[in-house]
C-alpha cells in the first residue's frame, strides 16, 4: 500500500532568473508539496503543523529571494562572494551581478525552469524529512487569474531592508489592480503592467545609481524618474545588512524612482502615474501587490 500527505499552498516562492530574451525576471509560484512514505505507530506519516513549518523553513533559506541561476555560471570570489556576467537578446544585452552568497541559488542543472527548481527543491527537504517519508514531490504554480487581469514582473533589492528583500536581484510576478470611481479598469491595469513596465522591469532608488553623472547627462541634468531609453547600462549597489551588493542592467530595463522601492511607495507611484496619464478628477485607488495576495492600497 502507498500512503502520501500532501499539503497545498505550503508557500509562495518569490524569486529571480535569468531569461534569454527578457534579462533578469522576477516570479512568484504557489508551492504545493506531497510527502510520500508509511505511518508511524500513531498512523501519520508527517504532522501537519511540522510539515508547513519546515518545508517553507528550508525554502526560505535556499532559494526564494535569491536568483535563481544555472550550475556553472557564478564564480566564486574572495571569502562568500558570487559574481557572473550574462548577455541576453539579440543584440547580447549586459548583466553583472555581484553579491553574497545568500544573493544566489545555483541549480544542478543546465536550465532554469519549474521543473528543474521543484527537482532541486524535493533534493535539500527530502535530506530534511523524518523517516517515515521516503520522497517528496514539488509541485509550483502560477497563480490563478482571469485572461482579463494584466500580470508584471519585477525585480528590486531594498537596502534598508532587515530580511531578504535587501538582496537587489530578487523579484516578483503579480497583478495589479485600478479603481476609477471605484470600478475596476482592465485597461489601466495593462496600461501599468504592458506599455510603462513592459511586462518585466527592475525599480530601483535612484540613491542607488553608481553611474549618476552619465545617467543625469542622458536626462538633461534632470534626476528622472522612469525608464531612460538611451542609457546602454544602469549601474547599481549598496551595502545592506548581509553585505555588499552591485549589479549592472541595460538602461531600458531600469525603473527610476526616487524612494525606495516598497510596496506601499509602489503603490503610490502606480497612482502618480495613472493621475498624469488620466488627468485630473475621477478618485483613483490602486492596490499594488508584493507576489502573490499581499500588497499595499493606495488611493488618491
Amino acid at each position: 500500500m502507498k500512503i502520501s500527505l500532501f499539503y497545498k499552498n505550503v508557500t509562495v516562492l518569490d524569486y529571480a532568473y535569468l531569461d534569454d530574451h527578457r534579462g533578469v525576471v522576477g516570479d512568484a509560484l504557489k508551492v504545493h508539496v506531497e510527502f510520500i512514505g508509511k505511518t508511524d505507530k500513531e498512523g501519520v506519516v508527517y504532522d501537519f503543523s511540522y510539515a508547513k513549518k519546515k518545508v517553507k523553513e528550508i525554502i526560505d533559506r535556499d532559494c526564494d529571494h535569491r536568483l535563481v541561476v544555472p550550475s556553472g555560471l557564478p564564480e566564486k570570489l574572495d571569502g562568500s562572494r558570487l559574481s557572473f556576467q550574462y548577455s541576453y537578446g539579440l543584440n547580447d544585452m549586459p548583466i553583472h551581478y555581484e553579491c553574497p552568497e545568500e544573493g544566489i541559488c545555483e541549480l544542478p542543472f543546465h536550465h532554469v525552469s519549474k521543473e528543474t527548481i521543484a527537482t532541486y527543491l524535493e533534493t535539500i527537504i527530502l535530506k530534511e524529512m523524518p523517516e517515515t517519508v521516503t520522497a517528496v514531490r514539488i509541485s509550483l504554480e502560477d497563480e490563478d487569474l482571469p485572461p482579463e487581469k494584466a500580470t508584471f514582473h519585477y525585480t528590486h533589492g531594498l537596502k534598508e531592508h532587515y530580511g531578504n528583500c535587501q538582496r537587489l536581484f530578487h523579484g516578483h510576478k503579480n497583478t495589479v489592480d485600478v479603481f476609477i470611481n471605484g470600478v475596476e479598469d482592465n485597461q489601466l491595469e495593462w496600461y501599468l503592467a504592458e506599455e510603462l513596465f513592459k511586462g518585466s522591469i527592475h525599480f530601483c532608488k535612484w540613491e542607488n545609481i553608481q553611474n549618476k553623472e552619465e545617467v543625469l547627462a542622458a536626462n538633461e541634468g534632470k534626476i528622472p524618474t522612469g525608464v531612460l531609453e538611451d542609457i546602454p547600462a544602469i549601474h547599481i549597489g549598496y551595502t545592506s545588512g548581509q553585505g555588499e551588493f552591485k549589479g549592472s542592467l541595460p538602461g531600458n530595463e531600469v525603473f527610476i524612482m526616487e524612494e525606495e522601492s516598497t510596496v506601499e511607495n509602489l503603490s503610490m507611484l502606480f497612482a502618480r502615474l495613472l493621475r498624469e496619464h488620466i488627468g485630473e478628477g475621477p478618485k483613483i485607488t490602486v492596490r499594488a501587490y508584493e507576489g502573490v495576495a499581499k500588497g499595499a492600497i493606495t488611493s488618491l
